[in-house]
């Protein structure tokens, strides 16, 4: 993980894991970052960011739109 996170949102597409927000212990604040995980390549890359800052949520993951 680039940012290391807790209660993040979490979510599994297309084979990657997708974390969103989460609070950084270090930092002491709340994220609105997104990252994704390919475990093909083992690597974390950041992906996009939330309107704003969250944390203790769900993500949700559906295709056929």
């Amino acid at each position: 993980m680039k940012e290391r996170r807790m209660e993040c949102g979490a979510v599994v597409m297309n084979g990657c894991i997708y974390v969103s927000g989460g609070y950084s212990y270090s930092k002491g604040t709340y994220l609105q970052s997104m990252e994704k995980y390919d475990p093909e390549l083992d690597t974390w890359e950041m992906v996009g960011s939330l309107p704003s800052a969250a944390r203790s949520h769900g993500c949700v993951g559906f295709y056929g739109i």
